[in-house]
């Protein structure tokens, strides 16, 4: 991710043009969206690097997770 984008989102941020919480959630959309760039769009190796489970991943980009896709065991505990 850029500067130039944090930038953006801080100063959107800081003179009211978006909400704390909108600022977060484009923070979070950016660094997915970098993340899965950077992995080949392995969900499940960015839900891991992230520290979120891959639902998680899922309901932040706004995708339904497939059928058939289930989550770690490992990775149920951790977020239970």
């Amino acid at each position: 991710m850029t500067e130039q984008v944090l930038n953006s989102i801080t100063s959107k941020a800081v003179t009211g043009n978006l909400t704390l919480k909108d600022a977060v959630h484009e923070y979070e959309r950016v660094v997915i969206n970098e993340a899965l760039k950077e992995h080949g769009e392995d969900k499940r190796n960015v839900a891991k690097l992230l520290g979120i489970s891959l639902s998680s991943l899922y309901r932040k980009i706004g995708e339904e997770m497939p059928d058939g896709v289930e989550e770690s065991k490992t990775q149920d505990a951790q977020y239970a």
